[in-house]
């Protein structure tokens, strides 16, 4: 295999852009504390050289790496997200540094390795490393939307759950895994739906398509064959070097916190369904009202000329009232800046389009921008809803998809909110309403503070490519 393209290069070009973070981090961080007016404390030393430091920088790289590889910063990851790695980072510099500031308070005198540049160095290291990963990670999944870097994967199973995965990564070249084709004995009409994609029916032709289409991957998704006819069909891949992703058995229970265990050698794989109260609802209720707090002071001035605009160009209500669904399915009255001339409430029970012909001349400027959703903010404070959730629904609407979809109802488990991890995923509006639920349910059973700072962080970056 070509090493430009293999995952061995990948792992190359992150351990060579940490290390280069590192020394750029600890050497920003003595020109911080000697250079930029930060004077050395200890009165007739004079400050240790530059490259004293840079010694010792060079001396614990090992412990940088084994740390970030502990933390699993070096393996193959389909999504290519600093925000997703960011955590790891954080914590993997924080125990280096912690580790460097015990051994110098041992080895050396305070006159000889300054503790504050620890300190220093370890913001500015978490700092370097992660520009130098996002840089590395926005080449990496340019390089894979071009056919680089991306591994031909084959699908096992071409029901209901192995055609929804090839959709996604037919859908999502930057995960790095290009679709080739299905192998299934007895296919669905479904797999036809995707075009030209071949359906491998022979088994007794694996070795030659593996062969043939190169195939590095392989996605096990549910098929008609038995177990032992699955465990077959991989254990003949192996000498082909072909690793696997594999969809479990009751996948729409799992999450992120899944663990895998033992009993007596029989693997088993544990849930814990999340539940975000006590001290978890706590938590995100305070953030809540934080946040959206402060948004409305910085926003003021927007919320002022939008308002202002409103009611100079048609007559109506500045605010536009809908009953939707929150939490435990309560009805609650969603604020919005009206965006439509008066009378055309009754006509706005769908989805809108960009051409709506409704739509008052304000309307068509801030429904874009999505400066009519704002006024959400004071349901946020209210309790109504939360900064990040299952977009509300309408009654009729959330009726109609419960019946359709068992699951559904689960989204009300939580708060309702202004953007969650469906819509930064581009399901927002007249889109597939279960594959949206798929989105909402996995947010709900992964929650933390931390998914939700990164959907928010997502969805600035969308509003600022205009992509939300």
């Amino acid at each position: 295999m070509n090493i430009l393209t293999s995952h061995r290069f990948t792992q190359i070009s992150l351990v060579v852009g940490d290390f280069l973070g590192v020394l750029a981090g600890y050497r920003l961080a003595w020109a911080i504390y000697f250079q930029f007016g930060i004077r050395y404390e200890d009165v007739g030393e004079a400050a240790p050289s530059f490259e004293f430091y840079m010694a010792i920088a060079l001396v614990i790289l090992p412990l940088y790496w084994l740390l970030f590889k502990l933390h699993g910063l070096y393996r193959f990851r389909l999504n290519l997200s600093l925000l997703e790695v960011l955590p790891q980072i954080f914590s993997a510099i924080t125990e280096a540094s912690l580790m460097l500031l015990a051994l110098t308070i041992f080895i050396f005198p305070p006159t000889h390795y300054s503790r504050n540049v620890i300190v220093i160095s370890w913001v500015c290291v978490i700092f370097s490393v992660s520009l130098l990963r996002l840089l590395i990670y926005m080449l990496q999944k340019s390089g894979r939307r071009h056919g680089r870097y991306a591994k031909n994967t084959l699908v096992l199973g071409a029901g209901t759950v192995g055609v929804s995965c090839a959709r996604k990564l037919i859908r999502n070249p930057e995960l790095g895994l290009n679709f080739v084709g299905f192998l299934d004995e007895k296919p669905s009409g479904q797999a036809r739906e995707l075009g030209s994609y071949p359906v491998y029916q022979d088994y007794s032709k694996l070795e030659e398509v593996l062969e043939e289409q190169g195939i590095q991957h392989m996605v096990v998704a549910f098929s008609r064959d038995r177990h032992d006819k699955t465990v077959e069909l991989m254990e003949r891949c192996f000498p082909y070097g072909v690793d696997f992703t594999i969809v479990p058995r009751l996948y729409e229970l799992f999450s992120d916190r899944v663990g895998v265990e033992h009993i007596r050698g029989l693997p088993v794989v544990g849930l814990q369904r999340s539940n975000i109260s006590g001290l978890q609802g706590f938590v995100k209720r305070g953030m809540d009202i934080v946040i959206s707090l402060l948004l409305l002071v910085l926003l003021s001035p927007v919320l002022l000329l939008t308002a202002l605009a409103i009611k100079i160009d048609s007559r109506g209500p500045l605010l536009y009232r809908q009953t939707r669904l929150g939490k435990n399915e309560k009805p609650f009255e969603m604020l919005k800046f009206r965006s439509m001339r008066k009378g055309s409430d009754r006509e706005a029970q769908g989805w809108t389009t960009a051409g709506d012909a409704r739509r008052t001349r304000v309307g068509r400027v801030i429904r874009p921008l999505a400066i009519d959703e704002l006024p959400q903010l004071i349901n946020v404070i209210q309790g109504d809803m939360s900064l990040v959730g299952p977009r509300p629904e309408q009654p009729d609407h959330a009726r109609k998809f419960s019946r359709r979809i068992p699951s559904y109802s689960s989204r009300h488990r939580v708060r309702p909110g202004l953007t969650g991890w469906a819509q930064i995923n581009g399901l927002r509006g007249d889109t597939d309403i279960s594959e949206r639920a798929e989105y909402d349910i996995y947010y709900i059973e992964n929650w933390s503070p931390w998914f939700d700072v990164k959907i928010m962080l997502k969805t600035l970056i969308a509003f600022v490519k205009r992509d939300a």
